[in-house]
C-alpha cells in the first residue's frame, strides 16, 4: 500500500506513455526487420517484351521511345526554323532543330516540306501533312 500512495498521477501517465512507446518500437521492429516473401509474379521474358509500351519500362530503358509523330507544319521563326509536331495523337507542340522530341528521339533537321528525326542512330524523313484540295463552294448570289 505504501508504494501505491507514493505514485503520483503524472508519474503514472509518464509510465503508460513509456510502455506505449516500447510496444510501438517492438511491433514496428518485428514488422520491418523480418524478411517478407516477394509478391511480384514471375514474368517470362517474352511477356516483358510485349509490355514494352509501359511508361515505367521506357523510363528506365535505353531504347528509343515508341512514339508516333505527325508533322502538322513548319515555319521560320526568330530563332530559326520551327517544326509543329503532334506526338501520339496529342496536341501540336513546337520544336527547334536539335531538340529532344521524346526519349531517344531528336529533331535533326527542318526542311520546307519535311522534318528529319533521329531515333537512336537511324534517321527518318517525315513529310509534311498535305491539306486536301479545297472544296468548291456554291454561288450564293442570284444571277442577273
Amino acid at each position: 500500500m505504501a508504494f501505491i500512495e507514493r505514485v503520483s498521477p503524472a508519474h503514472l501517465v509518464q509510465a503508460l506513455a513509456l510502455l506505449a512507446a516500447l510496444a510501438g518500437v517492438a511491433t514496428w521492429s518485428s514488422l520491418l526487420l523480418t524478411s517478407a516473401e516477394s509478391r511480384t509474379p514471375d514474368v517470362a521474358p517474352q511477356r516483358m517484351a510485349e509490355r514494352s509500351d509501359s511508361p515505367a519500362l521506357q523510363w528506365f530503358s535505353n531504347q528509343p521511345a515508341p512514339v508516333q509523330i505527325k508533322v502538322s507544319g513548319v515555319m521560320a521563326g526568330a530563332h530559326g526554323a520551327v517544326a509543329i509536331l503532334s506526338l501520339n495523337e496529342g496536341p501540336p507542340r513546337s520544336f527547334l532543330v536539335g531538340e529532344r522530341v521524346a526519349q531517344g528521339v531528336r529533331l535533326v533537321a527542318i526542311e520546307a516540306q519535311a522534318v528529319v528525326i533521329e531515333r537512336g542512330s537511324e534517321q527518318t524523313r517525315l513529310a509534311l501533312a498535305q491539306l486536301p484540295d479545297s472544296v468548291s463552294l456554291p454561288v450564293l448570289t442570284r444571277p442577273r
